[in-house]
């Protein structure tokens, strides 16, 4: 069984509504004239999607950026900081180039 992202979407927001309901699962099945076995494999499915979702991804971006960063003129100070945008991580050195760093958001935000 082929799943589209349609059916993602359809049974995530069905889970959320059983669950909101309060009702038990067969109580729920039963009003919504759908199989147990029908909603255990759909919120199997999305667990597991939601799941690998949380896990945190690192991204390699320093080729993104290094081309347009001044050297450092104090190599012992670090005043890097991080971004945290969805499930990615991105270190960015404290003398960024602010383009290269909007155009990296740009990125991101379309993942």
């Amino acid at each position: 069984m082929k799943s589209t992202t349609e059916d993602l979407v359809l049974w995530e927001q069905r889970i959320k509504e059983r669950t909101k309901s309060g009702m038990s699962v067969s109580e729920w099945c039963k009003k919504n004239e759908i199989s147990k076995n029908k909603y255990h494999y759909w919120n199997h499915k999305i667990s597991k999607i939601q799941k690998s979702d949380k896990e945190m991804v690192f991204a390699e971006v320093t080729s993104i950026i290094l081309d347009k960063i001044e050297p450092n003129p104090n190599p012992g100070k670090s005043d890097d900081f991080q971004v945290f945008f969805k499930n990615i991580q991105v270190t960015v050195p404290s003398n960024f180039n602010e383009d290269s760093l909007a155009g990296l958001m740009k990125v991101l935000q379309r993942l």
